[in-house]
C-alpha cells in the first residue's frame, strides 16, 4: 500500500468512528437522493456529513459534535448561522406569511440594494444567482439586440445550459447532457487578457454582453486586475456592449458594494445571491435604468419588452433576510470591520504557510477578501498550470481537520469562505488543528511521495 492510501485509510477510520449518525442517516439518504445529498458538491468520500444544527461561526453534526464552520454552506453565511439582524426580520414579517403580492418589505429591500450597489439604479429579485444569470443576459440581448456572450475560462455562471462550459482552460462542458446548440453562442477567452479580448470584438458587431465572476472562484480564486476591468468597461462601452459582473459570490463579501466598489469599476448589469440574505433563497438583477428598462411594463412602447416573473420572487422571509443582513453589512463597514476579517484571514494564511512548510509541503494559498483556497504543488502559480492539479491530498486534508472539528472545506471543494462570526480564537482554533492533523497523520511522507509535488 502507497502512502497516499495508507493516508487516506487512516483519515477515512478515524472519520467513521466520529460520525456513526452520519453514516446512518447516508445509507437511509443514497435511497432517495442521488449519492445521498442534494446537490454534487455536498457529496464526498467516504460519505457525507450531516448536519443538525448552525450557529455562529460553528455547526453541528447529527452526532452532536461542533465544527468551525469555514465552508459557510458555500459562501452565503458571511454573517456565520443564525445572525440576529437576520433571524430578527424574519422573525418580524412572520405574521404577513411567507407569500403576498408585492408586500411591502420589497420596496424596502429594492431601496437598500440601491444605496449599497454602485451600478443598482433599478433592481428585480429572483429566487436564487442561477436564475439571476440567466435572466442578466436575456435583458442584456433584448437591450443590445444581439445573441453572442462572451465568458471566460474558469468562471462558472450557475446552472444554465449556455454557461456550463469553459471552467477548464477549454471549451469542454461541465458536465453532460448540455447540447451543443445551449453553447453555440457563448463565445468563452481567456481571463485577465485584454488583447484576447480586443482580437475578438475586433470586426465584429454580434455580442451583446461581456459576463464575469470578478474574483474568477471556480478556477481557482484568481482575480480580476483592476487594469483589465478598467480596459474592458473602456472597450464595452465604445462597442454598446453590456458590461455584467457576475457578484453571486464577490457580492458584500469584497466590501459593502461588491467586487465593483471594490475596483471601482462600475457595469451595466450585476447579479447577487449568496450573501444578499444572508442564507434564505433570494437572487437579485440589479443595473442602469437604461438597460432593466427591458422588463419595465411602463416603459416606452419602442422598447425591447422582456418578461420575467416568478411565484416566488418576492417571498417575505427571503426579503426580511437580506434587509437584516444588509444593514448589519452597513454598519460592520462604518465600524471597519470588513478590514479587520481580512487582517485576520491574512494572518491565518502564514501562520497555514509556515505550519505546512515545518512538515515538507509545499503550499500555495490564493486570498482575497474573506475567501481562500490552497494548492499543494511547486507548479507556478496560475489557472492553467493550478486547475489539473490531483487534489486527493488536499481532499484527505480537510477531512482529516473535519476530524479535529474544523470544516475549513469540504472534501472536493476547496472553497473557504471566512464569515465575521469567525473571531482571533477561531482562526487561532483553525491553525491549531492544521498543526494536529500534519502531526497526527503522514502528510509529509505522502506528499513527499506523490505527484502531488511537481
Amino acid at each position: 500500500m502507497g502512502a497516499i492510501d495508507s493516508l487516506r485509510q487512516q483519515v477515512f477510520t478515524d472519520y467513521s468512528r466520529k460520525t456513526p449518525g452520519s453514516l446512518a442517516l447516508f445509507e437511509r439518504a443514497k435511497k432517495v437522493l442521488p449519492g445521498g445529498a442534494s446537490g454534487n458538491l455536498r457529496y464526498f468520500a467516504p460519505y457525507p456529513l450531516y448536519m443538525e444544527s448552525g450557529q455562529g461561526c460553528l455547526t453541528r453534526d447529527v452526532d452532536g459534535h461542533d465544527y468551525i464552520d469555514c465552508f459557510s454552506c458555500n459562501g452565503p453565511l458571511l454573517l456565520g448561522h443564525r445572525h440576529p439582524a437576520v433571524t430578527a426580520g424574519e422573525n418580524e414579517l412572520a405574521k404577513v406569511g411567507s407569500m403576498v403580492v408585492n408586500p411591502e418589505i420589497l420596496v424596502e429591500c429594492a431601496e437598500l440594494v440601491q444605496q449599497t450597489i454602485p451600478c443598482a439604479e433599478q433592481v428585480r429579485f429572483l429566487n436564487s444567482g442561477t436564475e439571476a444569470v440567466m435572466t442578466a443576459v436575456r435583458f442584456a440581448r433584448a437591450y443590445a439586440g444581439k445573441d453572442k456572450i462572451v465568458k471566460f475560462y474558469g468562471h462558472y455562471h450557475g446552472q444554465d445550459d449556455q454557461f456550463l462550459l469553459g471552467v477548464a482552460p477549454s471549451r469542454e462542458t461541465f458536465g453532460g447532457g448540455i447540447p451543443e446548440a445551449s453553447i453555440e453562442n457563448t463565445l468563452t477567452l481567456p481571463f485577465n487578457d485584454i488583447a484576447a479580448f480586443e482580437s475578438l470584438i475586433a470586426g465584429r458587431d454580434d455580442i451583446a454582453a461581456v459576463i464575469l465572476d470578478p474574483a474568477m472562484h471556480a478556477g481557482g480564486l484568481w482575480s480580476a486586475t483592476k487594469e483589465f476591468l478598467q480596459a474592458l468597461r473602456t472597450i464595452t462601452s465604445e462597442k454598446k456592449v453590456v458590461l455584467i459582473f457576475d457578484e453571486v459570490i464577490t457580492g458584500f463579501r469584497m466590501g459593502l458594494g461588491g467586487a465593483q466598489a471594490y475596483h471601482g469599476i462600475t457595469p451595466d448589469l450585476a447579479t447577487f445571491g449568496k450573501a444578499l440574505s444572508a442564507g434564505e433563497k433570494l437572487g437579485a438583477v440589479v443595473g442602469s435604468a437604461k438597460v432593466m428598462a427591458v422588463t419595465d411594463p411602463l416603459a416606452p412602447d419602442e422598447t425591447p419588452a422582456v418578461f420575467q416573473s416568478g411565484t416566488g420572487n418576492d417571498g417575505t422571509m427571503a426579503l426580511a433576510a437580506a434587509v437584516g443582513a444588509i444593514r448589519e453589512y452597513r454598519a460592520l463597514e462604518e465600524a471597519g470591520e470588513y478590514q479587520k476579517l481580512w487582517s485576520r484571514v491574512e494572518k491565518l494564511e502564514g501562520q497555514l504557510l509556515s505550519i505546512f512548510e515545518a512538515h515538507g509541503i509545499d503550499i500555495h494559498i490564493n486570498r482575497l477578501a474573506s475567501m481562500m483556497q490552497l494548492f499543494a504543488t511547486t507548479a507556478d502559480p496560475s489557472f492553467e498550470n493550478y486547475i489539473a492539479l490531483n487534489n486527493d491530498l488536499l481532499d484527505i486534508f480537510y477531512l482529516a481537520l473535519i476530524n479535529e472539528g474544523v470544516m475549513l472545506s469540504l472534501p472536493t471543494s476547496n472553497h473557504i469562505y471566512f464569515s465575521f462570526a469567525h473571531d482571533q480564537t477561531a482562526f487561532d482554533e483553525i491553525a491549531r488543528a492544521t498543526k494536529t492533523v500534519l502531526e497526527k497523520y503522514p502528510f509529509g511522507e505522502a506528499y513527499l511521495e506523490s505527484e502531488y509535488r511537481r
